[in-house]
């Protein structure tokens, strides 16, 4: 019989609502489908259902020591070992190095959820023990919980659990490998033990509410992530066995677990962690105001993982992870993702908090659109220090204003923004470095050089962009007269004065026609590339395009964008978003990596825009169905169709309640990249809430 876990969470937390999804785990092999915690510093908690780290960024308590970055694995993994009457279980799932997977806990794992936190519930031979884990918002702090439910008729009212600890501090980028010379010892007190995290001034300190600890430690040599071995990285990693708890299990009783870095827990409870948790979850959903359902929860919840804490000179603020576990921080995805993630979800206040922090770190008009990090091999520069080799964080983020006011009407707020909108524009006008520049003969907004990649399509092998797009890329064009346009809107709801810039707005609309292909009834990806003048026209067909016809304000007529909109439907167009180029070029790589079983990094590059699918691109397209075909019932029908592969994703694939970066351009799409992407949830929550509020 399959134990109630809906019936039981509901029991014990009144306010959980109707929607829990249960997800059954397969016997036959580990089930790798991931789970994502986070904590609002950067820092998170990531596996598997099948309990197996597949990557070396998954860990039980990951966290960020220069919020949201530099980013530390600091509690690895526990191995948990039930024993009843004469009976032993081992809950664990691992890889080791020799291909061995040992032990093969993923066949006692019974169901699983993600909600209010992940829960595993384990079937001992009828016995049943849930496991439950939890991250306290805002702190370092991980809560692991156990309830024992024996089989009524069995007797075995009475068993115990012991509690191995792994660790091997790290960078999250890195490895570890086994060494006696690695220090981590331990100060033993009451239901506490504080260990020294090899040389580190921090600390990691276990608690619990009860049972006997035994410190003796040793390494575990050979652990194996199968996921960074398909990747090309390094796949594998020594843990080090810090210690061990023995407790009683008993129907009455929660034996919790607690680490916290820094910071003791003095009564570790996980359930008032997640009563808290389940407070603020609600609080989400109730703000968003969506009908509730599963898809909508699971989004809601989703968006709210991507906003972390971040300081600028020591000023508080808030800033957008691009994507979970590897990317930081970043300006451009910040700005793109910040409708979705905020204002169809109604968290007004936090769209105008993000906001507030990257303008504070302005440079020359130019935002930034990323932030560095400590790399474990290696800095190129100051950990935390601003990058600002983006031409377009700029206009998404006078993009994301547009939509800022559309939703809330805070014309106060865009008042005291406008001076710097109308310095952005000079400066671009003007000159703002890395060969961005207006070009005054035809307005339209040059970028970048032969070795520097300012687009969104800016990956790199040894250096060199592998979709070079200096010049006048089409989208970088389409979103500067939007600038443009955006800027008069808000002059006139300010009464303000535009000055030479309206003249400047008619030059650029009347050039973007330059833009168009009256060969393919398209348009160019990118106008005098290299920065050539005398350079032919970029003609490959991608998705950039669908920004000039997606934007609030454009510059073709309704004739030229529905030619658009066919012609990248046809080309394209896939069930879980746009290919960045189309299947006809004879650049076109149908599998992100180019096919290779053991794709590296050069090779994960070279193919990374050159059509690899991208899921956050359903949004700009579906919006120029909207601008080309009018927000008809057959055409917002369109879009639920459209949204339907992705939403079925979120619930049942990859990263389970998130959306994946990309997928494979050729067919079955294989989910690719970062697990949990702020664009491609932000894109998805942003015209589910549409379709939704109708």
């Amino acid at each position: 019989m399959t134990f109630g876990l809906p019936s039981w969470l509901k029991t014990r937390y009144g306010e959980l609502g109707e929607a829990v999804p249960i997800w059954y785990a397969s016997h036959d092999q580990p089930d790798h489908r991931e789970w994502l915690l986070t904590n609002g510093l950067g820092g998170y908690s990531s596996g598997t259902i099948s309990g197996a780290h597949t990557r070396r960024y998954h860990g039980l308590m990951v966290s960020a020591l220069n919020p949201p970055l530099d980013r530390h694995i600091v509690l690895s993994r526990v191995s948990e070992l039930v024993s009843v009457g004469g009976a032993h279980f081992e809950l664990s799932t691992d890889h080791w190095a020799s291909g061995v997977v040992a032990p093969t806990g993923y066949k006692l794992v019974e169901s699983f959820t993600t909600l209010p936190t992940p829960t595993w519930v384990y079937n001992l031979s009828g016995n049943y023990l849930i496991r439950q884990l939890a991250l306290a918002w805002g702190t370092n702090q991980l809560h692991l919980g156990y309830y024992w439910l024996p089989y009524q008729q069995s007797g075995e009212d009475q068993a115990t659990i012991s509690i191995r600890f792994l660790t091997g501090f790290r960078n999250f980028h890195g490895t570890v490998r086994g060494s006696w010379e690695k220090s981590y010892v331990q100060e033993l007190s009451d239901n506490q033990s504080a260990v020294s995290l090899n040389g580190s001034p921090s600390r990691l300190y276990l608690n619990w509410n009860s049972g006997s600890y035994d410190s003796s430690g040793e390494w575990w040599w050979g652990y194996h992530w199968p996921e960074e071995s398909a990747r090309g990285e390094p796949d594998q990693e020594d843990l080090f066995l810090i210690g061990s708890l023995t407790t009683p299990l008993s129907p009455h009783q929660e034996v919790c677990v607690s680490a916290s870095l820094d910071q003791p827990v003095e009564a570790p409870s996980i359930q008032s962690v997640i009563e808290s948790n389940l407070k603020r979850q609600n609080l989400l959903l109730d703000t968003a105001g969506l009908p509730r359902s599963l898809e909508s929860n699971l989004l809601v919840l989703a968006c709210d993982q991507f906003l972390v804490t971040r300081k600028i000179d020591a000023e508080p603020g808030l800033s957008v992870i691009a994507g979970y576990p590897w990317f930081n921080d970043c300006g451009r995805e910040a700005m793109i993702a910040l409708p979705g993630l905020c204002l169809a979800t109604h968290r007004f206040p936090r769209a105008r908090e993000i906001i507030t922090t990257l303008c504070r770190q302005m440079s020359a008009g130019v935002l930034p659109n990323r932030f560095h990090d400590q790399m474990p091999d290696r800095v190129t520069q100051e950990p935390g220090e601003p990058e600002f080799q983006a031409v377009d964080a700029t206009l998404w983020w006078v993009w994301s204003l547009y939509h800022y006011f559309l939703a809330t009407g805070d014309r106060e707020f865009i008042a005291t923004l406008f001076p710097l909108l109308k310095q952005a524009a000079w400066h671009y006008v003007e000159g703002a470095g890395q060969g961005i520049k207006v070009d005054p003969q035809d307005g339209l907004l040059r970028c970048g050089d032969t070795n520097l990649e300012l687009t969104w399509m800016d990956a790199r092998v040894a250096g060199i962009p592998i979709t070079p797009r200096s010049g006048k890329p089409v989208e970088v064009c389409a979103l500067w007269f939007n600038f443009l346009k955006t800027l008069q809107f808000f002059a006139a709801e300010l009464g303000e004065e535009m000055g030479p810039l309206n003249s400047l707005t008619t030059l650029t609309e009347k050039s973007m026609q330059k833009f168009w292909n009256g060969d393919k009834q398209c348009l160019y990806d990118v106008l005098e590339p290299g920065n050539k003048p005398s350079a032919r026209p970029d003609d490959c067909l991608r998705p950039n395009q669908i920004f000039a016809v997606s934007l609030p304000f454009r510059a073709f007529s309704t004739v030229q964008e529905r030619s658009i909109v066919n012609l990248i439907e046809a080309e394209l167009l896939t069930p879980v978003g746009l290919r960045s180029l189309s299947p006809m070029d004879p650049s076109y790589q149908g599998r992100y990596g180019c096919g290779l079983t053991h794709a590296d990094q050069y090779h994960r590059d070279l193919s990374y825009h050159q059509g690899t699918v991208w899921p956050w691109l359903i949004g700009p397209y579906c919006e120029a169905l909207l601008n080309v075909f009018g927000p008809l019932p057959e055409t917002r029908s369109k879009i639920r169709i459209l949204l339907q592969p992705l939403l079925n994703h979120l619930t049942d694939e990859g990263c389970l309640g998130s959306i994946s970066e990309i997928f494979d351009g050729n067919s079955p799409h294989q989910a690719r990249g970062c697990i949990a992407h702020s664009l491609a949830v932000a894109e998805t929550m942003r015209l589910l809430a549409a379709v939704l509020r109708g």
